[in-house]
C-alpha cells in the first residue's frame, strides 16, 4: 500500500518547471525592487530595509514564498481533490495531450519539490537578510 505523502522518484527533469521555481521568481523579484526603487516610492516596510542589499532580499523573498506556497496549495489540491489536466490551452482542437498525474508527478520538480526549492530559497534570504540588517 502506498502512502498518501510518498513523493514519486523523478523519471526525468521539466526544465521549464525547473526554471519557474528557480529563475523566474528572482527576475520578477529584480524588476519589482527595480520599479519600486526607481519611483522613489519608499513609504512601505519594504522600502524601509538597511540596505539596498536587504531591500532586494525582501522582494526575493516574496516572490520565491508565493511560489512555495502555490506549489504547495497546488499539491494539496491534487492529492485531495484529484488531478486536473495538466496542459490547459486555449485551443483544445490543436492542444496536445494533456499530461497524465502519474507522468506530471514523476517529473522534477513536481509541486512538492517547487515548494521545496522555493522555501529553501525563502529562508536563505531570511538568513541572509538577518545579516545583512
Amino acid at each position: 500500500m502506498t502512502s498518501l505523502f510518498t513523493v514519486p522518484t523523478a523519471r526525468r527533469v521539466d526544465s521549464q518547471r525547473l526554471l519557474s521555481v528557480a529563475l523566474i521568481p528572482f527576475a520578477a523579484a529584480i524588476a519589482m525592487a527595480s520599479t519600486v526603487a526607481a519611483t522613489g516610492f519608499t513609504a512601505s516596510p519594504l522600502g524601509e530595509a538597511n540596505s539596498t542589499l536587504g531591500f532586494l532580499l525582501d522582494f526575493v523573498k516574496l516572490c520565491y514564498l508565493a511560489v512555495a506556497m502555490a506549489h504547495l496549495s497546488g499539491a494539496i489540491a491534487d492529492r485531495t481533490c484529484g488531478s486536473m489536466a495538466a496542459g490547459l490551452s486555449m485551443d483544445e482542437f490543436d492542444a496536445p495531450e494533456p499530461m497524465s498525474r502519474e507522468e506530471f508527478w514523476r517529473a522534477f520538480p513536481n509541486h512538492v519539490d517547487g515548494a521545496a526549492i522555493a522555501g529553501a530559497v525563502t529562508l536563505l534570504c531570511v538568513i541572509a537578510g538577518s545579516l545583512v540588517g
